[in-house]
């Protein structure tokens, strides 16, 4: 098949607008039909950019000519354009409208916001060359390869420079984002010079990374390769922005490159690191995981069919208890920090009442049905497969080492799975969950389907701390905050306020959701209705924790909350005297310490 050449201007990027100009091979005379993706793997549903094109047309090669066009109106990210006669080549030029991971002084450019292509053909043989105008003066990053030196041009006021990429398929263009940046660094996090960190931060001085926390990010990479095995990449970038104007931590996977937005200090502060640092290790376990090795249903020969999404529970679930596991090993994290954060993933889980008819599963199939935050914990839509993969994915490396005698553990089926004793380039590996039962049961023999129907396709009221448990500690709840919780006390309040009474406020005392069998839902409580007073005193979350402290053992008293909604006030009372609750693992003694040996860093090479 011919080339597709695109060309993206960043230059106004800031404005939320990204110039796309595309050159398309046609067949004269014919109705040619181009698409935008639909299915964007790293998110797992139908979230593509067609919403988001704007000023589409469609020319002659020589621009002449405006081509008519009309839109599929069944599939809406398919265009039908009719081709001229003695017509090989057309040009399309559009506006793709993008709502984040772009400020005044970086972005990460991902392709799929861009790409515009022939439809119902394999992505994989559908080869393209792209150009990328960035502002003159900023540098760049990605695991894409240069052709030739950036060429300064003047396309923009202040002008610009264009950078030309090798020709490669669209699926691996669509792989492989652009960072880049006016505060932008690169490093070689390995001596070996295969795993390179770029940093571009909306200040000049964050994009400087201390040696302390290359010495880290060199650590996470060998304990990763130690638990997961042979690498199927040749080198993999690590492409980080540093921002306080985007929601992170955050990122998404691909073969060789990581996409990842983090808080601006993260990377030069080591209290920052632990907190936010997890997002790193989640994506390059990655690599291994839903790159290399693939649910079946996760590997559509386009990105317009739907996926089946039925096995996140492992793609991401697995993935983010080795993201924690591994922060610790590789000392961004430490374990007191990683303790407490898993007592907050069980008081999560806890308050998701929606596990009372949804399976964790069905989470993962329902993937793409995200309502809002109105009654969340009620509907479920919170994406629970990440945090019950946690606590699953505990569960069955303790119960391989309490069978094993400690003698084996999750890292003996990660390392065989996805390692597969030999290192390749790219490449992907469907798997299916017989084939995770399957090598499972060659590391500890154990009836794993039965384990599976039971904690992740059936309906399981119950959060999974049986993992928690046999590692040696007891999820309980307290009265007063961590030392964690201390340090960032309006987030730990603001917790210990849905665990108690069950509701999310905004700092406005407004209700963002209300847990059901809660204090709050029995007075009738509700999303946007708005608590004004508490007693007799104007809301604020420190007056509000308080009062819920005062009713502590009080059985005679009530909360009383001065509520409006829709220009009406009344009067609401919580019949509530628990107190606030933060929670927390506590030590069984009389059990052995297995979460400390699951956390242990072992010595690898780097």
């Amino acid at each position: 098949m011919r080339l597709v050449h695109i060309s993206v201007d960043l230059t106004e990027a800031w404005r939320s607008l990204i110039h796309t100009k595309v050159q398309l091979p046609v067949k004269s005379g014919a109705v040619a039909i181009f698409t935008t993706p639909l299915w964007i793997q790293e998110s797992h549903r139908d979230n593509g950019p067609v919403a988001g094109v704007a000023g589409l047309y469609f020319t002659s090669a020589s621009e002449d000519k405006t081509l008519r066009w009309c839109r599929n109106p069944t599939r809406p990210s398919e265009y039908y354009v009719e081709i001229p006669t003695d017509t090989d080549v057309i040009h399309a030029v559009f506006d793709a409208v993008i709502t984040r991971k772009a400020t005044r002084r970086m972005v990460m450019l991902c392709w799929e916001h861009v790409l515009l292509y022939p439809a119902r053909r394999d992505v994989d043989k559908i080869r393209i060359q792209a150009s990328v105008i960035v502002p003159r003066g900023w540098r760049t990053g990605t695991a894409l390869e240069n052709l030739g030196q950036p060429i300064i041009t003047d396309t923009a006021d202040e002008g610009g420079q264009t950078l030309l990429y090798q020709p490669t398929s669209l699926a691996r263009l669509a792989d492989s984002p652009v960072l880049t940046g006016l505060h932008f660094d690169q490093y070689a996090v390995t001596t070996d010079q295969r795993h390179v960190l770029c940093v571009a931060a909306d200040r000049e001085e964050y994009a400087a990374v201390p040696q302390d926390t290359l010495d880290r990010l060199a650590s996470l990479v060998g304990q990763t390769s130690a638990a997961f095995g042979a690498r199927h990449y040749d080198t993999i970038w690590f492409l980080v922005a540093l921002t306080d104007y985007w929601p992170g931590p955050g990122g998404s996977e691909h073969h060789d490159s990581c996409d990842i937005v983090l808080p601006l200090k993260t990377l030069s502060d080591t209290k920052h690191l632990e907190k936010n640092g997890t997002a790193i290790a989640h994506e390059f376990v990655h690599s291994w995981n839903g790159k290399f090795r693939r649910p079946a249903g996760h590997m559509p020969r386009d990105f317009a069919t739907p996926l089946d999404a039925r096995l996140l529970w492992v793609y991401e679930g697995l993935t983010q208890y080795y993201g924690g596991v591994l922060s610790v090993r590789g000392g961004l994290a430490s374990s007191v920090f990683y303790r407490a954060e898993l007592a907050r993933t069980v008081a999560r889980l806890e308050g998701q009442t929606g596990r009372l008819w949804r399976s964790s599963e069905d989470t993962c199939t329902g993937t793409s049905l995200r309502g809002g935050s109105a009654w969340e914990n009620w509907k479920r839509d919170g994406q629970d497969y990440y945090d019950d993969g946690v606590l699953l994915w505990l569960d069955v490396d303790t119960l391989i080492r309490s069978k094993t005698n400690s003698k084996r553990s999750l890292d003996d089926f990660t390392r065989a799975f996805f390692g597969q004793g030999t290192p390749t380039s790219p490449t992907v590996i469907p798997y299916t969950l017989d084939d995770i039962v399957a090598s499972l049961d060659t590391v500890a023999g154990n009836n794993w389907q039965a384990f599976f129907d039971m904690k992740v396709i059936m309906v399981s009221p119950r959060v999974n701390i049986e993992g928690i448990e046999r590692a040696g500690y007891q999820f309980t709840f307290v009265a007063e905050p961590g030392i964690d919780q201390e340090q960032n006390s309006d987030e730990g309040t603001s917790d210990a306020v849905w665990n108690s009474i069950g509701v999310r406020l905004g700092e406005d005392g407004r209700l963002v959701d209300v847990r059901r069998g809660s204090a709050a839902d029995t007075a009738k409580l509700a999303p946007r209705q708005t608590v004004v007073k508490v007693g007799e005193v104007q809301f604020s979350l420190k007056t509000l924790a308080a009062e819920i402290t005062a009713n502590k053992d009080a059985p005679g008293s009530r909360i009383r909350f001065t509520m409006t909604q829709e220009g009406d006030e009344w009067l609401a009372e919580l019949d509530y005297h628990a107190g606030l609750r933060y929670p927390r693992l506590e030590r069984q003694a009389y059990v052995p310490d297995m979460l400390s040996a699951i956390l242990h860093v072992g010595d690898v090479d780097l």
